[in-house]
Protein backbone atom coordinates (compact mmCIF):
# COMPACT_ATOMS: atom_id res chain seq x y z
CA UNK A 1 0.00 0.00 0.00
CA UNK A 2 1.03 3.35 -0.94
CA UNK A 3 -0.14 7.14 0.05
CA UNK A 4 1.69 9.55 -1.53
CA UNK A 5 1.06 13.85 -2.58
CA UNK A 6 2.56 15.37 -5.58
CA UNK A 7 4.38 17.93 -3.56
CA UNK A 8 4.95 16.73 0.25
CA UNK A 9 7.39 19.87 0.92
CA UNK A 10 5.96 23.53 0.84
CA UNK A 11 5.61 26.66 2.42
CA UNK A 12 3.55 28.69 3.96
CA UNK A 13 2.81 31.57 5.70
CA UNK A 14 1.75 32.19 9.41
CA UNK A 15 -1.98 31.48 10.22
CA UNK A 16 -2.20 30.41 6.52
CA UNK A 17 -3.84 26.99 5.13
CA UNK A 18 -2.38 24.58 2.99
CA UNK A 19 -4.03 21.47 1.32
CA UNK A 20 -2.23 18.67 -0.28
CA UNK A 21 -3.97 15.90 -2.76
CA UNK A 22 -3.46 12.22 -1.16
CA UNK A 23 -3.68 9.33 -3.74
CA UNK A 24 -3.93 5.98 -1.73
CA UNK A 25 -3.52 2.88 -4.04
CA UNK A 26 -2.88 -0.87 -2.70
CA UNK A 27 -4.86 -3.98 -2.58
CA UNK A 28 -8.82 -3.59 -3.25
CA UNK A 29 -10.37 -3.26 0.06
CA UNK A 30 -11.15 -0.44 2.71
CA UNK A 31 -8.47 1.82 4.25
CA UNK A 32 -8.84 4.12 7.43
CA UNK A 33 -6.89 7.43 7.29
CA UNK A 34 -5.63 9.41 9.65
CA UNK A 35 -3.42 12.80 10.72
CA UNK A 36 -0.97 10.26 12.53
CA UNK A 37 1.07 13.46 13.87
CA UNK A 38 0.83 17.50 13.69
CA UNK A 39 2.86 20.38 15.50
CA UNK A 40 1.27 21.71 18.63
CA UNK A 41 -1.76 23.72 17.79
CA UNK A 42 -2.19 23.03 14.46
CA UNK A 43 -5.61 21.33 12.54
CA UNK A 44 -5.69 19.02 9.85
CA UNK A 45 -8.83 17.21 8.52
CA UNK A 46 -8.84 14.66 5.53
CA UNK A 47 -11.38 15.17 3.02
CA UNK A 48 -13.20 13.54 0.18
CA UNK A 49 -15.77 15.46 -2.04
CA UNK A 50 -16.07 18.11 0.11
CA UNK A 51 -16.85 16.10 3.37
CA UNK A 52 -14.67 15.26 6.06
CA UNK A 53 -13.78 11.30 6.11
CA UNK A 54 -11.86 8.55 7.82
CA UNK A 55 -11.87 6.12 5.63
CA UNK A 56 -11.57 5.25 1.22
CA UNK A 57 -12.45 2.35 -0.45
CA UNK A 58 -9.23 0.99 -3.29
CA UNK A 59 -11.37 -0.03 -6.17
CA UNK A 60 -9.40 -3.35 -7.85
CA UNK A 61 -6.58 -2.28 -10.34
CA UNK A 62 -7.35 1.32 -9.21
CA UNK A 63 -6.52 3.95 -6.39
CA UNK A 64 -8.51 6.75 -4.30
CA UNK A 65 -7.76 9.91 -4.29
CA UNK A 66 -8.55 12.75 -0.99
CA UNK A 67 -7.37 15.56 0.32
CA UNK A 68 -5.64 16.69 3.66
CA UNK A 69 -6.07 20.78 4.70
CA UNK A 70 -3.81 21.61 7.41
CA UNK A 71 -4.63 25.28 9.43
CA UNK A 72 -1.24 27.30 10.50
CA UNK A 73 -2.35 29.32 13.93
CA UNK A 74 -1.42 32.78 13.01
CA UNK A 75 1.35 33.10 15.93
CA UNK A 76 3.69 30.11 14.73
CA UNK A 77 7.21 31.01 14.33
CA UNK A 78 9.26 30.57 11.01
CA UNK A 79 10.84 26.75 11.12
CA UNK A 80 10.16 23.36 9.74
CA UNK A 81 7.46 21.72 10.86
CA UNK A 82 6.59 17.86 9.87
CA UNK A 83 2.99 16.03 10.26
CA UNK A 84 2.20 12.45 9.32
CA UNK A 85 -0.36 11.07 7.47
CA UNK A 86 -1.39 7.20 7.96
CA UNK A 87 -3.39 4.66 5.93
CA UNK A 88 -4.12 1.04 7.21
CA UNK A 89 -5.97 -1.07 4.84
CA UNK A 90 -6.88 -5.23 6.13
CA UNK A 91 -3.59 -6.22 5.45
CA UNK A 92 -1.23 -3.36 4.97
CA UNK A 93 -0.19 -0.09 6.92
CA UNK A 94 1.71 3.21 4.66
CA UNK A 95 2.21 6.67 6.19
CA UNK A 96 3.30 9.80 4.27
CA UNK A 97 5.43 12.06 5.98
CA UNK A 98 4.71 16.40 4.97
CA UNK A 99 7.33 18.79 5.67
CA UNK A 100 5.72 22.93 6.04
CA UNK A 101 8.00 25.36 6.32
CA UNK A 102 6.44 28.26 7.71
CA UNK A 103 8.21 31.80 6.50
CA UNK A 104 6.69 35.15 7.35
CA UNK A 105 5.83 36.59 3.65
CA UNK A 106 5.94 33.66 2.11
CA UNK A 107 4.48 33.26 -1.23
CA UNK A 108 1.63 30.64 -2.09
CA UNK A 109 -1.01 31.57 -0.29
CA UNK A 110 -4.35 33.69 -0.45
CA UNK A 111 -3.90 37.02 1.21
CA UNK A 112 -6.84 39.71 2.20
CA UNK A 113 -4.66 42.73 2.85
CA UNK A 114 -6.33 46.15 4.26
CA UNK A 115 -4.06 49.47 3.46
CA UNK A 116 -5.79 51.17 6.90
CA UNK A 117 -7.22 48.52 9.21
CA UNK A 118 -8.19 51.04 12.28
CA UNK A 119 -10.14 53.88 11.49
CA UNK A 120 -11.75 56.37 13.99
CA UNK A 121 -14.68 58.53 14.26
CA UNK A 122 -18.34 58.95 16.02
CA UNK A 123 -21.04 56.61 16.20
CA UNK A 124 -22.79 58.35 13.58
CA UNK A 125 -20.05 58.30 10.71
CA UNK A 126 -19.53 54.80 8.38
CA UNK A 127 -16.70 53.21 8.28
CA UNK A 128 -14.98 52.12 4.63
CA UNK A 129 -12.11 49.85 4.57
CA UNK A 130 -10.24 49.59 1.32
CA UNK A 131 -8.83 45.53 1.65
CA UNK A 132 -7.13 43.78 -1.56
CA UNK A 133 -8.28 39.93 -1.77
CA UNK A 134 -5.14 37.80 -3.55
CA UNK A 135 -5.68 34.42 -5.10
CA UNK A 136 -2.25 33.19 -4.90
CA UNK A 137 -3.41 29.73 -5.70
CA UNK A 138 -2.86 28.00 -8.93
CA UNK A 139 -6.44 27.73 -10.13
CA UNK A 140 -9.63 29.71 -10.02
CA UNK A 141 -11.41 29.86 -6.54
CA UNK A 142 -14.53 31.10 -5.14
CA UNK A 143 -14.53 32.82 -2.23
CA UNK A 144 -17.75 33.75 -0.15
CA UNK A 145 -16.83 36.85 2.23
CA UNK A 146 -18.15 37.25 5.52
CA UNK A 147 -17.16 38.98 8.41
CA UNK A 148 -17.30 38.44 12.87
CA UNK A 149 -18.48 41.59 14.44
CA UNK A 150 -19.64 42.72 17.43
CA UNK A 151 -23.70 42.07 18.09
CA UNK A 152 -25.89 45.12 16.67
CA UNK A 153 -22.24 46.14 14.07
CA UNK A 154 -23.51 45.85 10.70
CA UNK A 155 -20.79 44.83 7.68
CA UNK A 156 -21.12 44.95 3.67
CA UNK A 157 -18.73 44.33 0.83
CA UNK A 158 -18.66 46.05 -2.66
CA UNK A 159 -15.78 45.60 -5.55
CA UNK A 160 -13.83 49.09 -5.25
CA UNK A 161 -15.71 51.70 -7.11
CA UNK A 162 -18.83 49.82 -7.51
CA UNK A 163 -22.50 49.97 -5.82
CA UNK A 164 -23.31 46.80 -5.83
CA UNK A 165 -22.98 44.74 -2.54
CA UNK A 166 -21.45 41.44 -2.39
CA UNK A 167 -21.47 38.26 -0.32
CA UNK A 168 -19.09 36.43 -2.78
CA UNK A 169 -16.49 36.26 -5.77
CA UNK A 170 -14.47 34.28 -7.87
CA UNK A 171 -11.18 35.28 -8.79
CA UNK A 172 -8.76 33.86 -11.38
CA UNK A 173 -5.28 32.08 -10.37
CA UNK A 174 -2.68 34.68 -9.60
CA UNK A 175 -5.29 37.53 -9.29
CA UNK A 176 -6.30 40.09 -7.23
CA UNK A 177 -9.06 42.06 -6.06
CA UNK A 178 -9.54 45.45 -4.27
CA UNK A 179 -12.80 45.55 -1.98
CA UNK A 180 -14.32 48.13 -0.06
CA UNK A 181 -15.76 46.92 3.40
CA UNK A 182 -17.78 49.05 4.92
CA UNK A 183 -18.73 48.96 8.49
CA UNK A 184 -21.46 50.65 10.09
CA UNK A 185 -21.87 50.53 13.82
CA UNK A 186 -25.00 50.42 16.06
CA UNK A 187 -27.05 53.76 16.96
CA UNK A 188 -26.16 55.06 20.46
CA UNK A 189 -22.59 52.54 20.55
CA UNK A 190 -20.57 53.77 23.45
CA UNK A 191 -17.22 55.09 22.94
CA UNK A 192 -14.16 52.22 22.67
CA UNK A 193 -12.73 50.36 20.69
CA UNK A 194 -14.07 47.61 18.37
CA UNK A 195 -12.83 44.85 16.44
CA UNK A 196 -14.41 43.27 13.49
CA UNK A 197 -12.87 40.74 11.75
CA UNK A 198 -13.13 39.94 7.86
CA UNK A 199 -12.66 36.53 5.88
CA UNK A 200 -12.63 35.08 2.61
CA UNK A 201 -13.29 31.80 2.51
CA UNK A 202 -12.80 29.43 -0.32
CA UNK A 203 -13.66 25.58 0.44
CA UNK A 204 -12.18 24.77 4.41
CA UNK A 205 -9.61 27.48 3.51
CA UNK A 206 -9.90 31.25 4.45
CA UNK A 207 -8.38 34.16 4.68
CA UNK A 208 -8.55 36.64 7.33
CA UNK A 209 -7.87 40.02 8.30
CA UNK A 210 -8.22 42.18 11.41
CA UNK A 211 -10.43 45.76 11.71
CA UNK A 212 -10.51 48.31 14.34
CA UNK A 213 -13.18 51.04 14.62
CA UNK A 214 -12.30 53.44 17.55
CA UNK A 215 -15.29 55.39 18.63
CA UNK A 216 -14.04 58.62 19.58
CA UNK A 217 -17.67 59.62 21.45
CA UNK A 218 -21.17 59.53 20.46
CA UNK A 219 -22.53 62.91 18.79
CA UNK A 220 -26.02 63.83 18.70
CA UNK A 221 -29.16 66.70 18.90
CA UNK A 222 -32.25 66.82 19.78
CA UNK A 223 -33.76 69.74 18.16
CA UNK A 224 -37.71 70.88 19.41
CA UNK A 225 -39.48 73.04 21.91
CA UNK A 226 -39.48 73.62 25.46
CA UNK A 227 -43.32 73.15 25.09
CA UNK A 228 -42.63 69.87 22.55
CA UNK A 229 -45.37 71.72 20.12
CA UNK A 230 -43.78 72.41 16.76
CA UNK A 231 -46.27 75.00 15.45
CA UNK A 232 -46.11 78.85 15.59
CA UNK A 233 -48.83 82.20 14.05
CA UNK A 234 -47.25 84.65 11.95
CA UNK A 235 -49.03 87.57 10.28
CA UNK A 236 -48.51 87.66 6.92
CA UNK A 237 -45.71 90.17 5.82
CA UNK A 238 -44.59 90.37 9.26
CA UNK A 239 -42.23 89.04 12.08
CA UNK A 240 -43.21 85.99 14.29
CA UNK A 241 -40.58 84.45 16.90
CA UNK A 242 -40.93 80.80 17.70
CA UNK A 243 -38.28 79.50 20.67
CA UNK A 244 -36.50 76.39 20.27
CA UNK A 245 -35.05 74.69 22.31
CA UNK A 246 -31.45 72.56 21.32
CA UNK A 247 -30.04 69.43 23.86
CA UNK A 248 -26.93 67.62 23.01
CA UNK A 249 -28.15 64.58 23.82
CA UNK A 250 -24.51 62.47 22.86
CA UNK A 251 -21.68 61.56 25.10
CA UNK A 252 -19.13 63.94 23.50
CA UNK A 253 -19.17 67.58 23.38
CA UNK A 254 -20.40 69.55 20.52
CA UNK A 255 -18.60 72.85 18.82
CA UNK A 256 -19.66 75.33 16.27
CA UNK A 257 -23.30 74.68 15.89
CA UNK A 258 -24.96 76.64 13.09
CA UNK A 259 -28.68 76.92 12.47
CA UNK A 260 -30.39 77.37 8.96
CA UNK A 261 -34.17 76.64 7.39
CA UNK A 262 -35.95 75.79 4.26
CA UNK A 263 -38.38 78.38 3.95
CA UNK A 264 -41.38 79.30 1.63
CA UNK A 265 -40.49 81.39 -1.25
CA UNK A 266 -39.86 85.15 -0.23
CA UNK A 267 -39.70 84.10 3.63
CA UNK A 268 -36.60 84.26 5.28
CA UNK A 269 -35.55 82.88 9.16
CA UNK A 270 -32.90 84.39 11.30
CA UNK A 271 -31.90 83.21 14.68
CA UNK A 272 -30.80 84.40 17.80
CA UNK A 273 -27.81 83.42 19.05
CA UNK A 274 -26.65 82.99 15.48
CA UNK A 275 -24.62 80.17 16.48
CA UNK A 276 -23.54 78.19 19.61
CA UNK A 277 -19.87 77.82 19.84
CA UNK A 278 -19.82 75.33 21.96
CA UNK A 279 -22.85 72.73 23.72
CA UNK A 280 -21.60 70.32 26.76
CA UNK A 281 -22.97 66.53 26.90
CA UNK A 282 -26.44 67.09 28.22
CA UNK A 283 -26.54 70.52 27.96
CA UNK A 284 -29.97 72.42 26.83
CA UNK A 285 -29.69 75.53 24.98
CA UNK A 286 -33.01 77.46 23.92
CA UNK A 287 -32.83 79.74 20.79
CA UNK A 288 -35.23 81.93 19.28
CA UNK A 289 -36.16 81.45 15.32
CA UNK A 290 -37.26 84.72 14.07
CA UNK A 291 -39.82 83.47 10.73
CA UNK A 292 -40.51 86.60 8.95
CA UNK A 293 -43.38 85.61 6.10
CA UNK A 294 -43.88 86.88 2.32
CA UNK A 295 -46.10 89.83 2.62
CA UNK A 296 -47.99 87.78 -0.14
CA UNK A 297 -48.78 84.80 1.58
CA UNK A 298 -52.49 83.93 1.82
CA UNK A 299 -53.57 82.36 5.24
CA UNK A 300 -52.97 78.97 5.68
CA UNK A 301 -50.65 76.23 6.74
CA UNK A 302 -46.93 76.56 6.01
CA UNK A 303 -44.42 74.27 6.57
CA UNK A 304 -40.53 75.60 8.00
CA UNK A 305 -37.33 73.35 8.36
CA UNK A 306 -34.81 74.32 10.48
CA UNK A 307 -31.52 72.78 11.03
CA UNK A 308 -28.72 72.79 13.78
CA UNK A 309 -25.67 71.52 12.26
CA UNK A 310 -21.93 70.62 13.53
CA UNK A 311 -19.76 68.55 12.04
CA UNK A 312 -20.52 65.60 13.06
CA UNK A 313 -23.91 65.57 13.41
CA UNK A 314 -27.53 67.73 12.51
CA UNK A 315 -30.94 68.06 13.88
CA UNK A 316 -33.91 69.22 12.42
CA UNK A 317 -37.65 70.31 13.23
CA UNK A 318 -39.90 71.02 10.99
CA UNK A 319 -42.31 73.86 12.77
CA UNK A 320 -45.87 74.19 11.09
CA UNK A 321 -46.63 77.99 10.59
CA UNK A 322 -50.17 79.36 10.64
CA UNK A 323 -50.18 82.34 8.27
CA UNK A 324 -52.87 85.32 9.08
CA UNK A 325 -53.68 88.05 6.78
CA UNK A 326 -53.64 91.47 8.48
CA UNK A 327 -57.29 93.03 9.77
CA UNK A 328 -55.63 96.37 8.02
CA UNK A 329 -56.52 95.36 5.37
CA UNK A 330 -60.37 94.37 6.20
CA UNK A 331 -60.89 98.00 7.51
CA UNK A 332 -59.88 98.99 4.36
CA UNK A 333 -62.04 97.23 2.69
CA UNK A 334 -65.06 97.68 5.18
CA UNK A 335 -64.27 101.64 4.30
CA UNK A 336 -64.51 101.23 0.85
CA UNK A 337 -67.53 99.77 0.87
CA UNK A 338 -69.28 102.36 3.34
CA UNK A 339 -67.85 104.91 0.90
CA UNK A 340 -69.97 103.10 -2.15
CA UNK A 341 -72.58 102.52 -0.24
CA UNK A 342 -73.17 106.44 1.04
CA UNK A 343 -72.05 107.01 -2.60
CA UNK A 344 -75.39 105.24 -4.31
CA UNK A 345 -77.64 106.30 -1.39
CA UNK A 346 -76.58 110.53 -2.79
CA UNK A 347 -76.68 109.56 -5.88
CA UNK A 348 -80.05 108.14 -5.73
CA UNK A 349 -81.31 111.34 -3.43
CA UNK A 350 -79.50 113.86 -5.85
CA UNK A 351 -81.18 112.43 -9.20
CA UNK A 352 -83.61 110.03 -7.78
CA UNK A 353 -86.79 111.65 -9.02
CA UNK A 354 -85.92 112.88 -12.24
Amino acid sequence: MTVFTPYPGVTAQPGGSVSFPLTISGPPGYVTLKVASLPAGWTGQIYGDGREIHEVFIPSDDSSRAELRVQIPQSQKNGDYDLTVEAVGAKSRATLSINIKVKAGASGGDKLDVQYPSLSGPDTASYSFRATLSNNSGHGRFYSLGASAPEGWQVFFKPAYQENQITSLSLDAGKTQDLDVTVQPPKGVKAGKYSITVAAVSGSEAVKTNLEVVITGTYRLNLTTPSGRLNADVTAGRKGAVTLQLENDGSADLQNISFSAQTPQNWAVTFEPSSIDRLASGEKRQVTAFINSSGKAIAGDYVVSITASTRETTADADIRVTVHTSTLWGVVGAIIVIGVILWVMWTFKKYGRR
